[in-house]
């Protein structure tokens, strides 16, 4: 199959100015933490591509000519880079990012919230960031906090934070903020995400996997908190789905109750069946494969196959096609098990 691309900018199609320069173009989506990236190197020997501005939109779009092309990126150009040399070797690269990192999402904002849901503390936050479209996943979104507050905390770190307290994912692409859960594999709204397969002698290119790593599996999470009125210390513990280890995980710091005590729990809980297994595999070009989906991996070898979830996505195109790389956690099914 022959692979293919189209990139727009500030909605103008300028595919043909660059097919007979481009040299590769990369694309990364992460489950969260980070935002999505996309750079575009070019030889620029003649020099007749026009610098995109700073902050121009850019869509980028991926495929084989049999199959058609999807979009694997949104976003705004943060840097323009020329490198050269007096050999006459010249290049650009066009990087972008998912999140606009000259927007009000990176400013420090003072705000406090009481007895407010997180679909309403993000929504209200989100717009201090000038980012109106804000989707919390339905398990997180009628969770009520007492008191919440953003102490000089950008949209950016806040959002973080209360993912890692609840055990979700949070990021900002193309001027939308997701606060997703973590191993929940459906979008926000509930819709299941894309499964993909990497299968031996079809689509799979190479594996690197260990589908048993010893140190992050715990048998329970726990965390304590203070009941005042019992005024006694109690933990909440939660147990997890790893079925051979021993150790519980314990929280670093106390609850301010019991249910959110419950929410750190479940949170060190998706950490740890999460990080019970790691490895990447190199597949032909597949824009379905997204963070939070599932991976099937297939006739490698007893131990190794079995079920995955996608942790991050590498798309690469260049003059020699189109392969996408997946980095890959939390091994399900018959992953990690040879029974021979």
């Amino acid at each position: 199959m022959k692979a293919v691309f189209s990139v727009l900018i500030d909605g103008s199609d300028i595919s043909t100015r660059l097919a007979p320069v481009v040299t590769s173009i990369s694309v990364s989506d992460k489950a969260g933490m980070s935002s999505d990236t996309a750079s575009i190197d070019v030889d620029d020997r003649e020099g007749r591509i026009v610098l995109p501005r700073p902050g121009a939109s850019i869509t980028i779009m991926l495929g084989f000519t049999e199959t058609g092309m999807g979009v694997v990126f949104r976003g705004k150009v943060d840097e323009v880079r020329s490198r050269g040399d007096r050999g006459g070797g010249r290049s650009i690269t066009v990087s972008a990012k998912g999140v606009d990192t000259q927007g009000k999402a990176k400013e420090p904002q003072q705000k406090h919230w009481d007895e407010k849901s997180l679909q309403d503390i993000l929504s209200e936050a989100g717009r201090l960031a000038g980012i109106d479209d804000v989707r919390v996943d339905q398990s997180f979104a009628s969770i009520i906090r007492k008191y919440e507050r953003m102490d000089d905390e950008s949209f950016l770190s806040f959002g973080e934070r209360i993912a890692a307290e609840i055990g979700g994912t949070f990021k900002i692409s193309d001027g939308r903020a997701v606060l997703a859960k973590r191993n929940g594999g459906t979008t926000p709204g509930g819709s299941p995400l894309p499964t993909v397969s990497a299968v031996y002698g079809q689509n799979l290119h190479s594996w690197d996997i260990a589908p048993f790593l010893s140190r992050p599996r715990y048998k329970q999470t726990r965390t304590r908190y203070y009941d005042r009125e019992a005024a006694t210390w109690k933990e909440v513990l939660t147990e997890t789905v790893i079925e051979d280890a021993e150790a519980i995980a314990s929280s670093r710091f106390t609850a301010a109750d019991e249910d959110e005590a419950k929410q750190k729990t479940e949170s060190q809980k998706a950490d740890a069946e999460r990080g019970s297994g790691a490895g990447t595999v190199v597949i032909e070009g597949n824009i379905g494969a997204q963070p939070e989906g599932l991976c099937v991996v297939g006739g490698t070898r007893a131990g190794i196959d079995g079920t995955y979830r996608i942790d991050g996505v590498q798309h690469a195109y260049s003059r020699g096609g189109f392969i996408t790389t997946l980095s890959l956690k939390q091994p399900q099914g018959t992953a990690g098990k040879d029974d021979r």
